[in-house]
């Protein structure tokens, strides 16, 4: 009797074990089931209709000057990645991204124009452009004049430009700049700014293309999108001309 007992309580014991084992090896997710569940979570979270809308196409995301290190770069693309997810050779992402100088080399030189060979076979959902490099905006404005309209059906953000304002104002829905209280553009900070997180500036960037689904009119809307995706912590201002005292429609500082 007590065998017949002893036996019972091993043989359960052993389906309990044996069940068990099962279940965890149930919840062991291969390594790229993982990294989907590491990625994209904004992007899995949008509905089914924003998800179709942006099937097969990129936002492009420029890094120019003050952002085009190892660790700025890295972080920025890192947390795009989290968030939308990062085109790669290896895997589909939403944000493709380019880094200045090194991904506009031609023949050992630097080629702004580049850009268009860049993203020729791309479809773009927008553009952002941080640091812009001079001369970005002329491979931009050939782009807009191939097209029907002149302008391009997707809409351009542009901060921190360091090449010339009145250039990068032609060429992008608006213009962001950083400014010290002196006003003096000559002055402005962009790689540092205090207490502000600038990955989470270009992620508001990213969304709010997502929503907008084409260009961003200079309209009454326009500042305060602005003021949205710099964050209600600055202040937003239209940019003053220091010679002319001319308001800029669609160039803005924050402090």
């Amino acid at each position: 009797m007590t065998k017949k007992v002893f036996t019972a309580v091993m043989m359960t014991a052993l389906i309990t074990v044996f069940s068990c084992s099962r279940e965890k090896q149930t919840s062991i997710k291969t390594p790229e089931e993982q990294t989907r569940q590491r990625t994209a979570v904004r992007m899995n979270s949008l509905s089914q209709d924003t998800k179709d809308y942006l099937s097969g196409k990129n936002i492009i995301l420029i890094l120019g000057y003050g952002y085009n290190d190892e660790l700025s770069s890295n972080t920025i693309i890192q947390l795009m990645d989290l968030n939308y997810g990062v085109e790669t050779e290896a895997k589909e992402g939403l944000i493709s991204c380019l880094i200045y100088p090194d991904d506009f080399m031609r023949a050992g030189r630097i080629r702004v124009s580049s850009l268009i060979d860049l993203i020729e076979d791309k479809t773009p959902a927008g553009i952002i452009i941080i640091g812009a490099p001079e001369g970005i905006s002329i491979p931009l404005s050939r782009l807009q004049d191939s097209t029907e309209t002149g302008r391009l059906p997707y809409p351009v953000f542009s901060f921190f430009s360091q090449e010339d304002i009145l250039a990068g104002e032609s060429t992008a829905d608006f213009v962001v700049d950083y400014a010290l209280k002196t006003n003096n553009m000559e002055t402005e900070e962009t790689s540092y700014i205090p207490d502000f997180d600038v990955p989470d500036m270009l992620l508001n960037a990213v969304q709010t293309m997502i929503n907008l689904r084409e260009p961003l009119p200079a309209d009454t809307n326009l500042m305060p999108t602005v003021q949205k995706i710099i964050g209600k912590e600055r202040t937003v201002k239209h940019y003053f001309d220091t010679e002319t005292g001319l308001m800029s429609v669609n160039h803005f500082i924050f402090e």
